[in-house]
């Protein structure tokens, strides 16, 4: 009798045994989701994976932004290129935006570094999902508005405001409970990394590809790259042109294939917040009046159009009934920091502006520099308004060159495509003009026997391939003459700048097709003829135009 209380003991701990952890519990009764299936269904080494409530967990994907300084940052052009002749010109048209990230290298905890590329970046971290109704439940404590059985859907129906509040809880719960989990500023123990919505120019980068697209996809391609013949519904949640039926629901989270920088549903599936207001798009630049928030990515019940990474559109934080929220929209979050943490930043910050612009890098004559001329004339000012005058000069002069300097960082990359491009053109004029003479040595040789009006015609014609070919010359020449120029340009970059622009370049190129191929051989020879610029031995034309023929395709 006294074994029967010991016996129920080991029944119930069997039983307590069996049963399903709590995240997992709150699952088994919602058709059979599992946390898997809204955290994270396709797994890869290349996570960044973050606690949440429950047992769950939020994947990330780390951003890289090219840099070469704490001053620095990218040149991007959020938007569309074909919205500059549609009646939405004002809201897509592309404008001038730049984009850079708070975290160093140093500051990533070490785990992370691994999964960052080689070279001068910085960085943010990005969800690699949108976030599921699971994950929502898991830090607001309810369920949300309009949520079904399927807790591997994304949130939606919720407002601006209550995504902002998810981020603040977030972030709270990870610094009470796995305040490891986040990123820290290398010798600031104060400040941390934090959960907040995207900005646009940080959601369009990272929709784009990010760190793994070259300038090309990034501002003159309207999706990222697609292996050939893929069609889009392979990656993308929407509504095809001439689709009967409309889907009722989001689809689960990650039920497409990703995009180059892993991340899923950027197209499409549900539409996401970000943390701009919204603004016209005018001249190249965004119009002053701030309205609602800036919604991208388009949904499920969005056309081809709507789905496009640059596609800009509002959405109202409030509507006569209230906070406005939508069943088609959702958000992803991002992991950030403040730029002015404690530390060695602060001192590295003032070097570094220090540094910037302190000379003009159109200058020919290097040895002379304006800035050091008026510190000297700023020192022996005779009174304080001369010296307030010279003052103002001098950092007008700074912010000028420091203009200069991101230009010419953008003309770079203009040679070096030019180059590559151009070699393109050379091969094929040189393909014409040798298919041409082939044709005319064998009329050539047919007007030895031929007579009469067969004569006269095959000298018509062959006076016309003699133009011909005479044209085609002229494009050889001039091509690699323009060719020429380019790569004595670019042999008077530095080193290190060259390097970092074709990297950037050969991003665009990364395909297995034939063109891509031929596009990084002709990188490579571009690379090799700088590199002889540099010694001052690159070789005359007919040389030159030899090897650049011996390097096409084969």
């Amino acid at each position: 009798m006294k074994s029967r209380p010991l016996a129920l003991f080991f029944f119930l701990l069997l039983a307590a045994s069996l049963l399903p952890a709590p995240a997992d519990a709150a699952l088994a009764k919602r058709a059979g989701t599992s946390s898997a299936d809204a955290c994270n269904p396709h797994p890869d080494d290349k996570d960044i994976i973050l606690p949440m409530p429950d047992g769950l967990s939020m994947a990330f994907r780390l951003v890289a932004v090219p840099s070469k300084g704490l001053l620095w940052d990218m040149a991007a052009r959020p938007g569309r290129d074909d919205a500059a002749n549609s009646d939405r010109a004002f809201y897509d048209r592309r404008y001038r935006a730049f984009l850079s990230a708070p975290f160093s290298r140093a500051d990533l905890p070490a785990s992370w570094r691994a999964q960052a590329p080689a070279g001068d970046y910085f960085f943010y971290l990005v969800a690699k999902y949108e976030v599921s109704r699971l994950q929502w439940q898991s830090i607001m404590g309810r369920d949300s508005a309009g949520s079904d059985a399927n807790m591997a859907r994304p949130v939606t129906d919720i407002s601006w405001y209550e995504a902002v509040e998810f981020t603040r809880r977030y972030t709270e719960w990870l610094l009470q409970h796995a305040a490891d989990a986040l990123p820290r500023f290398a010798g600031d123990s104060r400040n941390v990394g934090f959960v907040r919505l995207p900005t646009e120019t940080e959601w369009e980068y990272a929709a784009r590809g990010g760190q793994t697209a070259g300038p090309e996809q990034l501002t003159e391609k309207d999706f990222f790259a697609l292996p050939a013949g893929a069609p889009l519904t392979d990656y993308a949640v929407y509504r095809p042109e001439g689709t009967a039926r409309i889907a009722e629901d989001c689809a689960p989270i990650g039920s497409r294939k990703p995009n180059p920088l892993g991340l899923y549903d950027t197209a499409g599936n549900a539409a996401e917040m970000a943390l701009d207001m919204f603004r016209f798009s005018v001249g190249g630049r965004l119009h002053g009046s701030a309205g609602g928030f800036v919604r991208k990515g388009g949904s499920f019940r969005s056309g081809e159009a709507e789905i496009m990474p640059g596609r800009r559109e509002e959405s109202a934080f409030f509507l006569a009934d209230g906070p406005a929220h939508a069943r088609d929209l959702g958000f992803r979050p991002v992991i950030s920091g403040i730029n002015t943490p404690g530390g060695d930043r602060p001192s590295a910050l003032q070097q570094a502006w220090n540094a910037a612009g302190q000379s003009n890098p159109l200058a020919r004559d290097a040895s002379r520099n304006p800035l050091e001329e008026l510190d000297r004339l700023i020192a022996a000012a005779p009174d304080d308004n001369s010296r307030k005058n010279l003052l103002t000069l001098r950092e007008a002069i700074k912010e000028n060159n420091i203009l200069q300097e991101q230009q010419q960082q953008l003309e770079m990359q203009s040679t070096l495509r030019t180059a590559v491009y151009m070699l393109e053109t050379i091969r094929n004029y040189a393909s014409r003009r040798n298919s041409l003479q082939s044709q005319y040595d064998s009329m050539k040789r047919d007007s030895r026997t031929a007579k009469g009006e067969t004569l006269a015609t095959l000298r018509r014609i062959m006076k016309t391939a003699e133009q011909g070919l005479e044209q085609f010359q002229t494009g050889i020449d001039r091509s690699l003459s323009f060719y020429r120029t380019r790569v004595e340009e670019a042999a008077r970059l530095d080193k290190e700048d060259f390097d970092r622009a074709l990297a950037a370049l050969l991003k665009d190129y990364a395909g297995d097709d034939l063109f891509n191929e031929n596009m990084r051989r002709n990188a490579d020879l571009l690379r090799k003829h700088v590199q002889t610029a540099r010694t001052g031995k690159l070789p005359p034309d007919t040389a030159l135009l030899q090897e650049i023929l011996k390097a096409r395709t084969k």
